[in-house]
């Protein structure tokens, strides 16, 4: 996840935190809809917004990998695979979907087998008596990561007092897989098609940071759950370090045209702000 714009630094930056998170499709009779959980209003970020399931990288995740429980091989390096493994968890954690497979099989565990093992262990895994390893290895599960596809990377201004390297991943939500919130960190579950929830986010009706508008956008231009995962698989990665200048007695914030936004630089006020920013010519 994303830091507020509007929090600044001293001088020295502050090292990002390595984070993931997941935007879970899936599709209606409407179009592709997307998984988005309401922060609790004493969250330590964006409380009571509306934004993806995801968090920060944990121990946990590099021993799923020690453990040889991750779908992803070596060939892919440790800091990533534990980006998709956090992706996962914390899908998990804030959603209750669980992206695993039993050993040896190659689909997803069905929806039965997926709400035995969140009635089992959610509740202790959110109040830290178990690990998401120790779920995993008890169970003989793969942590199905290879199904959470990179879709964006930003990183949190260098001005910011609290930041995050943060990787949006993009998936197909496990048919008949039913999402539920934690009832701590996340109030709500809810689908929702990605223009919708920009135009909720306009009319004042729900709180929706930066990052997450700028990744609603871009997954709206995917008509179906396939299309936006070949799409992200075909795209390269442009990361996104939001710039902020001063220009003409305004700030402003840049980034990469080339991230696929189809902006460049934006007024910071409304970057900062919950409401979907005008875009200047590029």
């Amino acid at each position: 996840m994303i830091t507020d714009l509007e929090n600044e630094t001293p001088k020295v930056p502050v090292k990002p935190i390595p984070a993931a998170t997941v935007i879970s499709l899936r599709d209606s009779p409407t179009g592709i809809e997307v998984l988005m959980v309401q922060r609790t209003k004493k969250a330590d970020f964006a409380g009571g917004a509306l934004l993806f399931p995801g968090g920060k990288v944990d121990d946990s995740d590099y021993e799923i990998i020690k453990s040889d429980c991750c779908s992803l091989t070596d060939a892919i390096p440790d800091n990533l695979r534990a980006i998709r493994i956090a992706g996962v968890r914390e899908m998990f954690e804030e959603a209750g979907l669980l992206f695993a497979r039993a050993l040896g099989e190659d689909k997803v565990i069905n929806e039965d087998r997926a709400e035995q093992i969140n009635n089992k262990y959610r509740t202790d895994l959110l109040s830290q008596k178990i690990t998401f390893h120790d779920i995993v290895t008890t169970e003989s599960l793969i942590v199905a990561s290879d199904l959470l596809v990179p879709f964006a990377h930003w990183i949190t201004p260098i001005t910011g007092r609290k930041r995050f390297d943060t990787h949006f991943l993009v998936a197909k939500t496990p048919n008949g897989h039913i999402a539920s919130h934690d009832g701590s960190e996340t109030l709500d579950t809810i689908w929702i098609d990605p223009l919708s929830a920009i135009k909720e986010a306009e009319e004042g009706k729900r709180r929706v940071v930066f990052p997450t508008r700028m990744n609603l956008k871009k997954v709206s231009e995917s008509k179906t759950a396939k299309a936006a995962i070949e799409r992200a698989r075909e795209t390269p990665i442009v990361t996104v370090l939001p710039e902020v200048r001063d220009i003409n007695g305004g700030r402003h914030l840049k980034i990469p045209i080339e991230a696929g936004y189809g902006i460049s630089e934006i007024n910071v006020d409304y970057a900062a702000s919950d409401q979907p920013p005008p875009s200047k010519d590029n």
